[in-house]
């Protein structure tokens, strides 16, 4: 899934949070569930007001154990060497954004079990919650008898041997300690997963037709639904394996781009226009002074205002060498995506023995074809 539509909350442990659009769907479905339906039978004397309070505070309580659950995973990926840039809460939970995968079995195993551990943690921990209410404080031990249920709920789905859930996660894992073949543990995980999807699909149509043990069409559609989702997450995760695997297998200067002119830093925009933009299209360059790397300059005409042009410098627009990182010819393309995606960087020259050979950007890795590999 892809997260153009999220916006930031924050960060906290230097992880930002932010929120996908699709969140407020869940958000509003539990919440309406409980103020409209679960709470008013249990308590129908309450005032309406209270309904949607103790509803709102419940799913808030629950979206917080799904960032505790994904806070697990970040943190435990991170202590063993896996950075976490971000984790997006959206309709089915949330997603770490790790900028590069386990390097080794045991590291993933952790960092996959962390979460459905947290959400076991949570879930105990608001049983106790409700044992101890249960006698005094009815309305407080429902909330917590219900949120008790679904960090359980959570935990048992994660756990489901279905990549990319935790579970499948927690699949590739042994078969890659076992094995030692990365790539073949993984194929053989996303195609439990895309299993685990098409059954998910097919049990909820068999219920939405055919409604057994009483169950409606909408518990069918949604079984649909998830297993829909599952089977895409599996086939994207799988063709993004492939993709990383791929890039393995190219160097730096295999990938770079090599035609991207060397420049002074003193050189105006106008004359930068006149020599190489209008008559070459270039949009990328290098800037070097007597041979030494001083930054990259990647632009368009229209962001400098006409009349700038005259005085305005390279030096101005560049990117300085002090915010970029150096690749190494023989360095592979994979470490390159790797180092770009954990310092947030687009661009990164590649410079060998004899000064500066080209320029690798984020928009060219993407595009290497996926070679096969089943």
């Amino acid at each position: 899934m892809k997260f153009g539509s999220a916006f930031n909350l924050g960060s906290l442990f230097g992880i930002q949070f932010r929120l996908h659009y699709t969140w407020f769907i869940v958000f509003i479905l539990i919440t309406a569930s409980l103020s409209w339906q679960v709470l008013p039978l249990s308590y129908p004397a309450w005032p309406l007001a209270l309904y949607w309070v103790v509803g709102i505070i419940t799913s808030l309580l629950f979206f917080g154990s799904v960032v505790a659950h994904e806070l697990a995973h970040s943190l435990v990926g991170r202590a063993n060497g896996i950075p976490v840039k971000s984790i997006t809460l959206f309709v089915f939970g949330g997603v770490s954004l790790m900028t590069r995968e386990a390097t080794r079995a045991r590291d993933e195993l952790l960092m996959a079990g962390a979460g459905p551990a947290c959400s076991l943690a949570i879930g105990g921990l608001f049983g106790l919650l409700y044992l101890i209410t249960r006698d005094v404080v009815a309305p407080l031990a429902d909330m917590a008898f219900l949120l008790a249920y679904v960090n359980l709920v959570l935990a048992a789905f994660n756990l489901i041997p279905g990549f990319p859930l935790d579970g499948g996660r927690v699949f590739r894992s042994l078969l890659w300690r076992v094995t030692g073949n990365y790539r073949r543990s993984t194929q053989v995980a996303t195609r439990v997963g895309q299993g685990v999807g098409y059954l998910f699909i097919l049990g909820g149509l068999l219920i939405a037709f055919l409604r057994p043990f009483g169950l409606d069409w909408f518990s069918g559609l949604w079984l649909a639904f998830i297993g829909w989702f599952l089977e895409n997450a599996a086939s994207a995760s799988y063709r993004q394996a492939q993709w990383r695997e791929t890039l393995q297998g190219f160097s730096a200067a295999q990938v770079m781009t090599s035609d991207c002119p060397v420049i002074s830093p003193d050189v105006t925009f106008g004359q930068l226009v006149g020599r190489y933009i209008f008559p070459s299209r270039h949009q990328c360059f290098l800037v070097a002074d007597e041979g030494r790397l001083e930054g990259v300059l990647m632009l368009d005409v229209e962001s400098i205002p006409r009349q700038d042009w005259a005085v305005t410098r390279v030096r101005e627009l560049m990117t300085p060498i002090d915010q970029l990182r150096i690749a190494h010819p023989d360095q592979s393309a994979l470490s390159v995506l790797d180092e770009m995606s954990e310092r947030d960087l687009n661009q990164m020259p590649v410079v060998g023995e004899g000064g500066v050979m080209g320029l690798i950007t984020r928009d060219s890795l993407l595009r290497i074809p996926v070679a096969a590999t089943n």
